[in-house]
This record gives structure tokens, C-alpha cells and sequence, in this order.
């Protein structure tokens, strides 16, 4: 599948779909869905207009061949882009380097007036989320992107943050309906932006000394992070991972930070944090069960740690698991009533 067109707005991007079909949702109908044919597979897009040029996009669905986008953005646009699964690049007409589609991975855009090329390869199975902004419609942004950069164009990837993808799930799984589910979105929309925009504030050293790494060693620093995300319960030695990817030690301790916003055992810490997270509040285990399940064998430490990264102890995921069944519980029958 290919696409090319020009957008002005963000009502674009479904405009010029040739074959889409728009699902009605009388209850809601700011949450539009709609279904577009790939190849033996489907491919689903929900858009949830939150505001006036504030939205949320979900693409769910199979890949039986390359999917590609060309696209020109006439207007100022604002984008946190989430995947979940789905694999793919993207880049920018004009920039020296290209941008990498993986899971785990959350990426701040801001472009304008430029032209965006973009593959998403085959896969059983793709998933992303997608803040839009229009950014003409929220000016109180604007002075926030002026002190990130005076140019048209600003890129900050961040890999594995337990943070992030803690937000996105609490999207995935909104415990409302109706006027709420949009308030609740709207609510976790902003929570996403200011966490992305106060780390874009304070790495733009980060920012230029990626902007350094060679091509070569971009693509051995995505490696090592494709060999952790696969072996983060019992990850190799910083030696061994630079042996691995053909690399010092030095150069993947550097490039890593600078590339994916976090060090080498931030990103394994924040793939067993949020692994610990997800053991506890389905209840497939204890504290102490998740802890030894994800790679810590010192319950206390890995306490201090869970409680640096969400600010509150794992002990309390029990309570607020009720809480919220309750909680859902209690709506439905509301409702039924």
C-alpha cells in the first residue's frame, strides 16, 4: 500500500484514504473508526478528537506487505507517536538521518512545512498510538517548542520507559465512557505531552551529540537494543553487548544514551519495571515473585526501585487494582439501573 498526498489540517490523513470505511459510533461520536483492506488482512484506525486540533490516533492491525507514506505537512504539527508492536523507519526530507519504529519506543515530533517519508514493514500484528496537534490551535505550545529549537523540525526519541508505556495502557484501557472517556483521554493526552516536552528540555546536549553517531554506529546501537529487549532478564555485561554489536564499550555507553534518552541499564530497568508492573496488577504473582521473575533477587532493592520509577510501592498495585474494578463495577451498575 502506498500513500502520498498533502496535508493542511488534521482531517487530511483520512481524507485521501481511496478504499477506507468509516464504522459509525453514535455514542460517541468523537470516536470515529474506520477500516482500510491490507492485502489478505485489515487494517483499523480509530480517531478520537479530544479538542479543536487535538486528537488521538490508534492503527491496529495485520500487515501482509510494506506499507509506505509520503507526506508534505503544510501546517505546524505537534505528534507523540507509541508503538506497541510493528516494526518500520521513517524520515524527513532535508535531515541526515532516519528514524527508527520499534516496540517500546515513543518519539516527539514537531514539523512544518516538510515532507515525511515513512515504511512500516510486514507484521503479523502492528499497533501504535498517535497524539496529533494542530498546533494553531494551542498556542500555549509555542513558546515551549521555540526554547526547544528555532527550526522547522524537532525529533526526540525516547526506548523502553516504564513511564510512557504506563500512559499509553491506562489510554488502551479506559475505565469510562461517553463524556468521560473523553475527558479521561484528554486528561492522559496532556499527562503524555508534558512528560515529553520537560525530557526534550533537558536533553538537547543529548540532541547534538546524537546528531554525531555515525550511520554505522546508529544501526549497531539499534541492535543492542533489539539483543536486550529480548534477554533484559538476564542481560550480557556491557563488554559482552559491545562485542556483540561490534562496538566498544565506550562508544555503546555514549551512543546509547544519546540515541534512546537512557543508559544501557535504564533501558533494562525500565523493561522490568514495567514487566513487574504488568505480573502484579493481573495478580500472576506477589512482590516478591515478580521481583525474582524479572531479575531481582534482593526484594528490597527492587522495592526502591519500582517506588523511584511509578512513586509508590508495589506492595500498593492490590489496592489499586480493586480499587478500579470497583470502581468499573460500580459504573455498570449505575447503568443498568
Amino acid at each position: 500500500m502506498k500513500l502520498q498526498m498533502n496535508t493542511h489540517n488534521l482531517a487530511c490523513l483520512f481524507e485521501e484514504f481511496n478504499d477506507i470505511t468509516q464504522l459509525s459510533n453514535q455514542e460517541e461520536p468523537y470516536h470515529q473508526m474506520y477500516s482500510i483492506p491490507s492485502g489478505s488482512g485489515k487494517v483499523h484506525l480509530q480517531r478520537i478528537c479530544l479538542r479543536n486540533g487535538m486528537e488521538i490516533n490508534w492503527f491496529d492491525g495485520k500487515l501482509d506487505e510494506p506499507v509506505t507514506f509520503d507526506i508534505g505537512v503544510q501546517y505546524p504539527h505537534l505528534e507523540i507517536a507509541y508503538t506497541l508492536e510493528g516494526r518500520g523507519y521513517w524520515e524527513v526530507a532535508g535531515q541526515s538521518r532516519s528514524y527508527d519504529l520499534s516496540p517500546g519506543g515513543s518519539t516527539l515530533l514537531f514539523m512544518h512545512d516538510k515532507k515525511l517519508h515513512a515504511e512500516l514493514a510486514p507484521a503479523k500484528q502492528m499497533l501504535q498510538m498517535e497524539l496529533r496537534i494542530d498546533i494553531r490551535y494551542l498556542r500555549e505550545l509555542q513558546p515551549e517548542l521555540a526554547r526547544l529549537s528555532s527550526e522547522p523540525f524537532i525529533c526526540r526519541q525516547t526506548a523502553g520507559s516504564p513511564q510512557i508505556s504506563f500512559i499509553v495502557e491506562q489510554m488502551i484501557h479506559c475505565p469510562y465512557s461517553g463524556t468521560l472517556k473523553k475527558l479521561y483521554l484528554e486528561g492522559k493526552a496532556f499527562e503524555l505531552l508534558a512528560y515529553h516536552l520537560n525530557g526534550a528540555m533537558q536533553g538537547e546536549e543529548q540532541v547534538r551529540a546524537a546528531s554525531r553517531l555515525k550511520a554505522d554506529d546508529i544501526r549497531s546501537l539499534h541492535q543492542a537494543k533489539e539483543i536486550l529487549s529480548h534477554m533484559w532478564k538476564e542481560p550480557p555485561s556491557l563488554l559482552e553487548l559491545a562485542r556483540l554489536v561490534g562496538l566498544n564499550d565506550y562508544k555503546l555507553k555514549f551512543g546509547f544514551k544519546h540515541l534512546f534518552g537512557t543508559t544501557v541499564f535504564g533501558y533494562v530497568r525500565g523493561l522490568r519495571m514495567n514487566e513487574a508492573r504488568k505480573i502484579l496488577e493481573q495478580g500472576i504473582g506477589n512482590v516478591s515473585e515478580a521481583a525474582l521473575m524479572v531479575g531481582y533477587h534482593n526484594l528490597s532493592h527492587f522495592s526502591t526501585l519500582f517506588r523511584k520509577t511509578y512513586g509508590y510501592n508495589p506492595s500498593e498495585i492490590g489496592k489499586t487494582a480493586n480499587f478500579t474494578t470497583d470502581q468499573e463495577r460500580h459504573s455498570k451498575e449505575s447503568v443498568s439501573r
